[in-house]
């Protein structure tokens, strides 16, 4: 007849499982943490290009985010705001966007949800696109902005 394995033995085998299971673990979390980050930078990095191309964006503290070092960029497309919280290890990206103190009035949050700015973003698109498409690019100034498209009515560029 079989021996009956001692509590002990047991108990060994349990812990050594789970702290197999439990390195497994981590180092998926890790990978997902690091798929996760590389996004947000990823994004960061559009929202910072975005900012470039926007006349009064502006980039303060944020106030809502209890970790250190947090910020928000402000942006305003066409006559709306968009904003996103930008990580600070994804700060670096936004230098050349002014600073401003959480008081300021470009850097107050008007109340969009995710869903509604990037309804705006999809608005501000398309009307950028049908006063400043492909055509206008000779038009831009040294700072990448059409100057041509300012003066152009959306209705002016509708094709027939």
């Amino acid at each position: 007849m079989p021996q009956r394995p001692n509590r002990s033995s047991v108990q060994s085998a349990v812990n050594a499982t789970a702290a197999r299971v439990g390195e497994r673990l981590t180092k998926q979390i890790r990978a997902v943490e690091a798929e996760r980050d590389g996004a947000y930078r990823e994004r960061a990095h559009l929202v910072a290009l975005l900012a470039a191309l926007t006349d009064d964006a502006v980039i303060s503290y944020a106030r809502d985010v209890e970790e250190p070092g947090w910020q928000i960029v402000y942006l305003t497309l066409g006559d709306h705001q968009a904003s996103w919280h930008i990580s600070p290890r994804d700060a670096d990206l936004f230098a050349h966007v002014e600073r401003v103190d959480v008081e300021d009035p470009r850097a107050q949050w008007d109340g969009h949800t995710t869903e509604a700015k990037y309804e705006r973003i999809a608005a501000w698109t398309a009307e950028l696109a049908a006063r400043c498409g492909p055509a206008c690019s000779e038009m831009h100034t040294e700072t990448g902005r059409c100057v041509t498209a300012k003066h152009r009515s959306p209705a002016a560029t509708e094709q027939p």
